[in-house]
């Protein structure tokens, strides 16, 4: 992968984690995604898709445009 995009996917929903003072393991219990999936999206080597996201924002209580990185 390592796309800007993904990149920039990854680094806000690492941001939105650790602003929610959520662990890892927890986020992935809280999203249903499993650890080493969810690894795979941090660390760029999968894409999010809208239901990794909609679970990532409702596992740390935002709303999912809180994830999407900001238009260029």
């Amino acid at each position: 992968m390592g796309t800007e995009l993904g990149h920039l996917m990854a680094a806000s929903v690492e941001a939105a984690r650790i602003h929610a003072g959520v662990s890892f393991l927890t986020l992935s219990e809280r999203s249903g995604i499993a650890p080493a999936v969810l690894a795979d999206l941090l660390e760029e080597r999968a894409e999010f898709t809208m239901e990794d996201l909609a679970g990532i924002a409702g596992a740390l209580d935002v709303p999912v445009t809180t994830l999407l990185p900001d238009a260029p």
